[in-house]
């Protein structure tokens, strides 16, 4: 029975334990390199999703910074409506101006008529009690 504990012998001998062994080896290396290969793969395709992320986000920043290049700084914008808003107040004091004028023309419009028109009716009735 040499080494055997059962009452029936086993397969089992020193040569195929170190097979089995040597196999069992073999397979976990195996395993241990696709593992390997499988995380080189998922790095990689994370790296390429990342650089495109970085690619959008760095284009979108470029687009930022063309439009901040056109817009016009606040201070000058504040200068050019101040200029504006002056303009628009002049504009609005003459303005002011004509109607009070026009108005006065047409004061003035309405005593002249209401006098011409008294007038002519004074002559009428003169005429009328004249003749």
């Amino acid at each position: 029975m040499s080494g055997e504990t059962e009452d029936r012998s086993s397969a089992w001998t020193v040569d195929t334990l170190k097979a089995h062994y040597d196999q069992r080896f073999i397979d976990q290396e195996r395993a241990v390199a696709a593992a390997l290969a499988a995380a080189d793969r998922a790095a990689l395709k994370a790296e390429t999703a990342s650089e495109k992320r970085f690619d959008a986000v760095n284009e979108f920043r470029g687009q930022l910074a063309d439009q901040a290049s056109t817009f016009m700084p606040r201070q000058e914008a504040q200068v050019s409506i101040g200029s504006l808003a002056d303009k628009l107040d002049l504009q609005a004091a003459r303005l002011d101006k004509l109607e009070g004028r026009s108005s006065g023309f047409g004061w003035v419009g309405a005593l002249v008529a209401g006098g011409v028109a008294v007038l002519g009716t004074i002559i009428i009735v003169a005429n009328l009690l004249t003749s």
